[in-house]
């Protein structure tokens, strides 16, 4: 699938998350604002999430940082968020991009739903905007110890650039590998590591991209 001016979005994987193609990297660091009830579960691993990845630029050495991230009380109505899936489901180009992402301060939005859909990934990259949408924590496969913590930890993989492996044991496995979400289940809260490839990208992708907004 090629490079789309208005968005980026590929194909879903059944029981939790879409797959994002690999695109650019982000030309500056990206500020991050969580859209989502007061008081949310989530928004503490949207934090864990953006810390995780930030440890892994400083790991390799790239400037590049994600945040700061601000929570906004609000939601994006479950309608529009499986609407834009199913938009790009049909082929049905340009993906518009949502108002609350529009209207957002923040270059990448994550949206805490609690509709049960399959989570996904969106990027205009001509504008600098992504919205992450992650469904109900409440709903399986994210009901399980450990798995909301890697879905909105993958999402945010694919807004920055990576697409899926075929490693179950590693955070961007994803269809058309076998993989699912639940696999990431655990009672010992972690984000699944990289794979030396996706380290190895992120380093290419990024070296160059200044640490000044």
């Amino acid at each position: 699938m090629r490079l789309l001016a208005a968005a980026l979005l590929v194909a879903v994987l059944a029981s939790g998350h879409c797959r994002a193609q690999p695109f650019a990297p982000w030309p500056k660091p990206a500020s991050v604002a969580v859209i989502g009830p007061e008081g949310d579960a989530r928004i503490a691993l949207v934090h864990e999430a953006v810390a995780f990845w930030n440890a892994t630029f400083a790991e390799l050495g790239v400037p590049f940082r994600i945040g700061p991230v601000e929570a906004v009380v609000g939601a994006i109505p479950v309608e529009e968020l499986t609407g834009l899936r199913d938009q790009f489901l049909e082929r049905r180009f340009p993906i518009p991009m949502p108002a609350a992402v529009e209207n957002s301060a923040a270059d990448i939005v994550v949206a805490l739903s609690d509709g049960d859909f399959i989570s996904f990934a969106l990027r205009w990259p001509q504008r600098g905007k992504a919205l992450a949408a992650i469904k109900s924590h409440h709903r399986w496969p994210l009901s399980l110890p450990n798995v909301a913590r890697n879905v909105v930890a993958h999402e945010l993989g694919h807004v920055l650039g990576l697409g899926h492996n075929d490693d179950p044991a590693k955070l961007m496995c994803g269809r058309p590998a076998p993989c699912r979400p639940d696999a990431t289940q655990s009672n010992t809260p972690r984000i699944f590591p990289l794979t030396d490839g996706e380290l190895a990208r992120l380093r290419d992708m990024y070296r160059r991209v200044s640490a000044a907004p």
